[in-house]
C-alpha cells in the first residue's frame, strides 16, 4: 500500500546557528534566504530557500551563543503525502512509530514525525490542505 508520497516537500537541517548556516548555503550554492522566522511556541530561528523544486529549512536555536563553533546536521526529510491519516495508518501497520499528526508551520498543513526503523534517516510526513487557514486581520 505504502505512504502514497508524492516527493520530496523539504530537507531539514538543524543548527547551533541557522542563520549563519543559512547564509553559508546560500554563499556557496546561489541560492536566496525567502523566508525567516520564529517558530511559533519555541522560539527557534529558521531560515528557508529552494533548491529547484526542494524547500531546505535551517532551524537553530533562537540565540546563538556568540563565539561559538557552527555546527550542523542533517535532521532528515520531508515527504509529501496525499492522506495523512492513510499515510499513518499504512506506517502504523508496517510496524513504525509516529507521532500524532499536528498542525505545520505551513498554512493548513498537518505533519508528523517517523520515529525509528529508519537506519538513522529520520523523516516526517506533510500534508498540505489538511486544515482550514484561518482568515488574519489586515
Amino acid at each position: 500500500m505504502g505512504v502514497g508520497a508524492t516527493h520530496i516537500d523539504h530537507i531539514v537541517i538543524s543548527s547551533n546557528d541557522s542563520a549563519a548556516t543559512a547564509s553559508l548555503f546560500a554563499t556557496n550554492l546561489g541560492l536566496e534566504i525567502r523566508r525567516t522566522m520564529s517558530r511559533p511556541g519555541t522560539g527557534a530561528h529558521m531560515e528557508f530557500a529552494k533548491l529547484g523544486e526542494v524547500v531546505l529549512e535551517f532551524g537553530g536555536p533562537p540565540h546563538p551563543v556568540p563565539g561559538a563553533e557552527v555546527k550542523a546536521n542533517l535532521w532528515g526529510f520531508v515527504l509529501a503525502v496525499k492522506d495523512m491519516q492513510q499515510a499513518v495508518g499504512s506506517l502504523q501497520t508496517a510496524g513504525y512509530q509516529t507521532s500524532e499528526p499536528r498542525p505545520a508551520v505551513q498554512p493548513g498543513a498537518l505533519i508528523t514525525a517517523v520515529r525509528g526503523g529508519t537506519h538513522g534517516v529520520p523523516f516526517a510526513l506533510i500534508q498540505y490542505n489538511a486544515l482550514p487557514i484561518k482568515e488574519t486581520a489586515q
